[in-house]
């Protein structure tokens, strides 16, 4: 793989996103942070109904086959990641793009995409990079790359 220049590179998992942009060229990466997110799980108690759960069906409290607040909450905010990613593809800004997420995140951002950001995915790395540095997410890609 080819990191060229002004790719894009999307680092996700259930909880947290990084949106990277390589300034620098093929030979030499320098990715700057184009934007981060971290969820946020507010769960107070006495919330009865939970709203959706990824399967479509509401999610009670006390029911064994419920999805918990926080795999709500991933679900969730993995879509809004599809959501700003489709966002900024329709708008021109990405262009090329590189995804890596752990598999779970990866088929939840697959399956909410559009085709359109779809196409633009050069490369998928699958793994749990979310919580490393930009520095380590580099060296990653460089790995990448010699392979």
């Amino acid at each position: 793989m080819i990191l060229e220049h002004e790719t894009w590179v999307a680092v996700c998992d259930g909880g947290k996103f990084l949106l990277l942009q390589n300034r620098g060229d093929a030979d030499y990466l320098d990715l700057h942070v184009i934007a981060h997110e971290k969820l946020d799980i507010q769960a107070g108690p006495g919330r009865e109904n939970r709203g959706p759960s990824p399967d479509g069906t509401q999610a009670r409290v006390g029911r064994a086959q419920s999805q918990s607040v926080e795999d709500i909450a991933e679900f969730r905010f993995v879509h809004s990641i599809a959501d700003e990613l489709d966002g900024k593809v329709q708008s021109g800004a990405i262009r090329k793009m590189v995804l890596v997420a752990d598999a779970k995140t990866l088929g939840q951002l697959r399956a909410h995409m559009n085709d359109h950001t779809r196409s633009t995915i050069c490369e998928e790395i699958v793994g749990d990079f979310a919580h490393e540095t930009v520095a380590e997410v580099e060296a990653l890609l460089n790995r990448h790359v010699a392979s």
